[in-house]
């Protein structure tokens, strides 16, 4: 698998070395009644030496039955001692330490677990620092020109007005699936939103499945189809967006009934970025969380105390919201390796960090955007163990393979590696590419594998992006700050194209199966029409099965019956009938003939 071949290449790579210290595993001997008391290894947040732990931070001990530890005896240096209590995660083995009380800014903290009681190896003491923190940098005061959206409309759903979406090529050799964007909408002069934003599903015809609005200035990002023991559930991040490109809100994830099911909060007192919601199935979430901090910028053109937002990312047990894992980019991550220039007054932003993939129990894939480079990184240590791009690659980059400002970066199955190459802000290239890299462990090379290109228009994206394998060889791209979405075939031909308006973006974009069964009920609406017709509005937000409606009508609601029926045409059915009955109702049907669900009645 390329996550151990990564390390063991970079074990010698020269220019490579990590920004901290090696950090020695926690093993511990099997609590007694285990078998043979074997080692157990725990991984540990904050890491030993972290500069820039959250004041609320909790100690994570993550691998192993927490009767496994002995008492645990936490002090800052300013704040003395800290009790608290140890709580069990419930999705993976492991506990963390919750203090009764935060710590100060700026103190380090010892923390020690007694050896007699645990059974340690070697008794376990280390040490982080608190961040100081600083505020959230301004937004700059940059105009942005939006065009008027073109929205959606529906008699039977008034309150869903979601933007246009344009299919401008859908040929043969598709994957099966619908389309999944995150419909986000600039602010026009008024601040109000161009247009309805949120969660939105659509088929490849552009016909609208699924939408989910939310209200004022509230965004969704990420939002896709990922699986939760076992069952197939709709994940999005939620929350307000700064201009610089980060954001603060939450995960969410709902069943196929559209029910939530859970938030996620983030934890330590951070609150998750937009940039990733990544969700296991036996119940964890990796999210991102930026945090402003100071820090010594000295090596960069700084000053020794001057701010810095790091790129956290954090696993944290769905279930009881505990944190299991926290990596710092800062302190793993030499800040030369950035390609963003210190200015003074401005908050540094070194890292940017976009997309996690787990690779391993031990190892995940961190993609950086602003030092151009992806780490493998060991989640026991903290330790980098392989780059591929930026200034000090385990990897050298042949012809064409050099990206800048990616996204989405993923390891596949064949050991090729895929992600969004931006390319832009500021320009360094002249067209964005979903771009997949080969790599020759023997050699030591990285070679573009497959390139896909948006000709028409040709386009330069300034941020965002996506680049997703589906089952049958495709390719589905999303190409972020510019609102396209395209699928190409194994060998680059392009199948299916589209885009929403003007103004209108998503972060990424994804092709999925779906099957979405309502807890609602159907919605119908009904007006006169000339001649003495009536016409029945008939849809249902986030129904997959529909077929066929029916139309029902009487004198009351418990007398109605069937006048018309009518195959489902696109998210609203129009549906002309005759009746003089005051109460009219509709019944869904799916292509078997099973009833799914009835409306409730209307009068014309």
């Amino acid at each position: 698998m390329l996550a151990s071949l990564l390390a063991l290449a970079a074990a010698s790579a020269a220019g490579a070395a990590d920004g901290a210290g090696d950090v020695q595993p926690f093993a511990v001997r099997g609590p007694s009644g285990t078998a043979a008391q074997q080692p157990i290894t725990f991984a540990l947040s904050p890491q030993p030496d972290t500069p820039d732990a959250s004041p609320r931070t909790q100690i994570s001990f993550l691998g192993g039955p927490p009767r496994a530890l002995g008492p645990i005896t936490v002090i800052g240096s300013r704040s003395g001692q800290h009790p608290g209590r140890l709580r069990s995660y419930v999705a993976a083995p492991g506990a963390s330490f919750v203090p009764n009380r935060p710590f100060l800014p700026g103190e380090t903290v010892r923390v020690r677990v007694d050896a007699k009681a645990g059974g340690l190896s070697t008794p376990l003491s280390f040490r982080f620092t608190v961040a100081q923190r600083s505020p959230f940098p301004a937004p700059p005061r940059t105009a942005v020109t939006v065009g008027r959206s073109r929205t959606q409309s529906f008699r039977s759903q008034p309150a869903l007005h979601p933007p246009d979406v344009f299919v401008t090529k859908n040929v043969a050799g598709t994957a099966p699936g619908d389309i999944f964007v995150g419909a986000l909408s600039h602010l026009g002069p008024s601040g109000n939103a161009v247009s309805q934003q949120g969660p939105m599903i659509f088929d490849s015809r552009g016909g609208l499945v699924y939408f989910h609005p939310l209200r004022g200035r509230t965004k969704a990002e990420n939002f896709r189809v990922q699986n939760l023991h076992g069952a197939p559930v709709l994940t999005w991040w939620q929350g307000r967006i700064n201009p610089l490109g980060f954001g603060q809100g939450e995960g969410l994830i709902y069943d196929s009934s559209y029910r939530l099911l859970a938030r996620v909060p983030g934890g330590n007192g951070e609150r998750p970025d937009l940039h990733e919601f990544l969700v296991t199935p036996g119940g964890t979430a990796w999210v991102t969380s930026y945090v402003p901090v100071r820090a010594d910028l000295r090596s960069v053109g700084g000053s020794v105390n001057a701010p810095l937002l790091d790129s956290i990312i954090q696993e944290i047990d769905i279930k009881t919201g505990l944190v299991m894992y926290e990596w710092h980019p800062l302190g793993h991550v030499p800040l030369r390796e950035t390609h963003t220039s210190f200015q003074r007054g401005v908050s540094f932003n070194p890292f940017h960090v976009n997309s996690v993939q787990v690779l391993g129990p031990d190892t995940i894939l961190v993609s950086a955007r602003n030092t151009w480079a992806i780490y493998e990184v060991s989640v026991t240590t903290g330790r980098v163990l392989g780059r591929l791009g930026g200034k000090h690659s385990t990897f050298r980059l042949l012809s064409g393979a050099r990206f800048a400002w990616q996204h989405d970066a993923q390891l596949r199955p064949d050991g090729t590696v895929s992600m969004f190459d931006d390319e832009a802000s500021p320009v360094v290239g002249r067209q964005s590419r979903g771009l997949v890299l080969g790599i020759d462990i023997s050699s030591r090379v990285a070679a573009v594998a497959h390139q896909y290109l948006h000709a028409s228009p040709p386009l330069l994206t300034g941020s965002q992006g996506s680049v997703q394998n589906l089952p049958n060889g495709n390719e589905f791209v999303g190409w972020g700050g510019e609102p396209y979405f395209s699928e190409y075939a194994p060998d680059g031909g392009l199948l299916f194209d589209g885009h929403l308006p003007r103004g209108v973006q998503s972060y990424r974009a994804f092709r999925f199966p779906w099957v979405g069964r309502p807890g609602d009920h159907p919605s119908v609406a009904a007006r006169s029409a000339a001649g003495g017709r009536t016409v029945v509005y008939a849809s249902w937000n986030g129904a997959t099965e529909v077929a066929r409606w029916q139309v029902l009508a009487g004198p009351d609601p418990l007398t109605l019956t069937p006048i018309a029926a009518a195959p489902r045409r696109g998210f609203e059915t129009a549906i002309d009938v005759q009746t003089t009955q005051p109460l009219l109702a509709v019944r869904a049907f799916d292509s078997s003939g099973t009833d799914l669900g009835t409306s409730v009645a209307v009068r014309r």
